[in-house]
């Protein structure tokens, strides 16, 4: 799992204007939000699964047509 540092991004935040309660508000949502989309394990061992059967599917036409 990534680690997002929720400290660092409220300290900028903060030398940036904003007031601490504001800063900490604003880097934990952004921080769940980015967790919350990034995929996991499974989903990118799925989508390499759909490559390799669409390689696949895309090599059978192919014989099939340089064969005919």
């Amino acid at each position: 799992m990534v680690a997002l540092d929720t400290l660092s991004a409220a300290k900028e935040l903060q030398v940036a204007g904003f007031e601490q309660s504001q800063a900490e508000a604003v880097a934990s949502t952004v921080v769940k939000l980015y967790a919350e989309h990034l995929p996991t394990k499974a989903d990118l061992y799925r989508v390499a699964l759909y490559i390799l059967a669409a390689n696949a599917a895309i090599i059978f036409v192919a014989i099939r047509f340089l064969s005919a």
